[in-house]
């Protein structure tokens, strides 16, 4: 049986506009000059990570517009996404959970009488001031895909009415980056609303955690928790018999009458997830210029590094390193997929300032079944946005870590933050694994497509459109065969896991597939508007496009999109696009470096030896 596709219907191309670098704007430079030089604590220092990050917030609050008009600001929040990446992916995390999670749960699902509720509006001054921090808790510890099975509860008390959280056992304890008491914090909770012992599905609320000193009644904090690769402070949150005004539910439309009936236009208890994780939009339309920008400070920062780097190997003595051909290869096709990743953010902004218009009232929508994730459900298309840009950045900075040795590690040159930073956003914000699973089921399931008009295949790899037109095909070969292999499973009438668990990996290999296909869209769209006199954009995705079919080499000839001679020649063709594009090494560090006020690192110096040791004389406890 099949579904009808859930994505908007397609719609000619808007004609393409210039992009600004969200890097580049005076938006950008005053949140860079807000901030300051962000470091970590200092072993034995007294301020905790938690409390320097809640400084930051603070100082953000001063240049950034209140809530609602920010979180509208599709520019804004993609130069706050970036500039803060950039500069402390801590920092990043927590503007995360405080603006775009907790604050966009506010403005999205409480009108503006509810917020105008003293009890309500109270905590919303202070989170827009920076006075007071702010989480977002859905995830629950127990049980994977947790977020499908909450088990949270917020239980009306009709008498004084008012809802009463509950944790049912630890499995059901909440995990985010909560610092311990230290500095005021509130969260939004996601939990099961009860009305008359009766579920009515997973709603936000928005809960007092802590203050300067203590915990809030009904509120249990554990001690901090690490994470090697994103340095903040995380706990889990249990709750006993927390009280909340009605005015703390983030209710949108739904309503409980004075007599305790529960109304909600909007649907059945299934939906409410849905419309609770909505909020998840904005992250994943501007996670791609968060990841973008660490790439791009990667990539430039290792190729500068690599130019001064001298090898004093016995073929090559007192070469730069870049003159190897497998450091080109490495680190040009970082830049390449950097230049990519940029792209694809500029696509994911104009998808969400599209859908934003487009939406319609829910219960009149067509929605996306969860099988495995609700990600893909509330939005197929910017989830897939966020897989693509957060797997290129994991492929993008761990390549150059390689590639700078020693340097590529410490601290001070922020290639290891980048790294995970991206690494950890590989669960954070939806799970990218669960986001291509979703994807690759809903490409399965949909009625085929009416066969599109045949465009002829480029000449070659040189042509910024091949590779375009080859992962269009591979997409289209690998919904085929998944397609079929679903037709013959149910065939046996199985249903439900012994259906799919013999077909996952083909999902989700479809799944990255089509992510890299929106990736090879807005390279092409990019390219097909760059000035004529720039051949940079043009290079660059050529070499994007076969290193691409390079990793994909084996999907590509088993579904016979490629014939073993092309795969053969793409190994040369990727040395010869390295060669031609070390002829404009300045034009490409000066299209994709971030400004050195934001990433002042040594490895980008032409001397890295003397601004290393300056970086450490500089730096209380050395360049640690």
């Amino acid at each position: 049986m099949t579904r009808p596709a859930t994505d908007p219907p397609a719609t000619a191309p808007a004609p393409p506009q210039p992009f600004t670098d969200p890097l580049r704007t005076p938006r950008a430079q005053r949140i860079a000059e807000a901030l300051g030089p962000v470091r970590p604590p200092e072993p034995g220092e007294s301020t905790s990570r938690n409390q320097l990050t809640h400084h930051a917030l603070a100082r953000l609050a001063a240049v950034l517009p209140p809530a609602r008009q920010l979180l509208h600001d599709r520019s804004l929040l993609a130069e706050l996404s970036a500039c803060t990446a950039l500069m402390d992916p801590a920092l990043y995390m927590t503007v995360v959970n405080h603006y775009f999670l907790c604050l966009g749960s506010v403005v999205a699902s409480a009108d503006e009488r509810q917020q105008a509720a003293p009890e309500l509006a109270r905590v919303v001054e202070e989170l827009e001031s920076g006075r007071r921090k702010g989480v977002f808790l859905v995830t629950e510890i127990g049980d994977a895909t947790s977020h499908l099975a909450l088990r949270t509860t917020a239980e009306f008390d009709p008498r004084n009415r008012e809802f009463v959280l509950t944790t049912p056992d630890p499995g059901a304890a909440k995990c985010s980056a909560v610092g311990t008491p230290g500095s005021a914090q509130s969260a939004v909770v996601c939990a099961r609303l009860r009305v008359g012992g009766r579920d009515h599905g997973v709603h936000p609320f928005l809960v007092d955690l802590c203050d300067e000193r203590r915990t809030a009644p009904g509120v249990s904090l554990s001690g901090a928790l690490g994470a090697e690769t994103l340095p903040l402070e995380y706990a889990l949150v249990r709750f006993e018999g927390a009280r909340l005004p009605y005015d703390r539910w983030l209710r949108g439309e739904a309503r409980i009458d004075a007599d305790g009936a529960f109304r909600d236009p909007h649907g059945d208890p299934g939906r409410a997830l849905q419309r609770t994780l909505d909020v998840g939009r904005a992250l994943w339309a501007t996670v791609p210029s968060a990841a973008a920008a660490t790439a791009r400070a990667s990539a430039a920062s290792t190729l500068r590094h690599s130019r001064h780097r001298r090898s004093h190997g016995r073929l090559a003595p007192e070469a730069p390193v870049l003159s190897y051909s497998t450091q080109q290869r490495a680190v040009l096709g970082a830049l390449a997929e950097a230049f990519a990743l940029d792209c694809a953010s500029r696509t994911a902004l104009d998808i969400w300032q599209q859908s934003e218009k487009a939406r319609t009232d829910p219960n009149a929508s067509p929605t996306t079944e969860t099988a495995f994730s609700p990600w893909a459900a509330v939005d197929r298309r910017l989830s897939a946005f966020k897989a693509l840009a957060v797997a290129g950045a994991v492929r993008v900075t761990a390549e150059c870590r390689r590639r700078c040795g020693l340097a590529g590690h410490l601290t001070v040159n922020r290639l290891s933050g980048y790294a995970g930073l991206a690494e950890a956003f590989g669960a954070a914000g939806g799970d990218n694994q669960l986001i291509l699973l979703d994807i690759g089921r809903a490409l399965a399931e949909e009625e085929a497509p009416a066969p599109a008009d045949g465009t002829s295949r480029p000449a070659g790899t040189d042509d910024p459109a091949w590779w375009l037109w080859t992962v269009s095909a591979l997409e289209q070969r690998l919904t085929a065969g998944l397609r079929a292999a679903l037709d013959e499973r149910r065939q046996r009438a199985p249903e439900g896991m012994d259906l799919w668990n013999p077909l996952l990996e083909q999902a989700r290999q479809l799944g990255e597939v089509h992510t890299l296909r929106l990736a090879a869209q807005s390279v092409a769209d990019a390219t097909r508007t760059a000035d004529d006199t720039d051949p940079a954009a043009a290079a660059l995705a050529a070499l994007y496009g076969t290193g691409q079919a390079l990793r994909l080499a084996g999907p590509l000839l088993w579904t016979g999109v490629l014939s073993p001679g092309a795969a053969a020649v793409l190994e040369a063709a990727a040395d010869r696009q390295c060669a031609r594009l070390m002829s404009s090494l300045d034009t490409l560090t000066a299209r994709l470096a971030p400004p050195n006020a934001l990433v002042p690192v040594p490895l980008a110096a032409s001397d890295y030896a003397a601004a290393l040791a300056a970086t450490a004389d500089r730096t209380p406890g050395g360049c640690s």
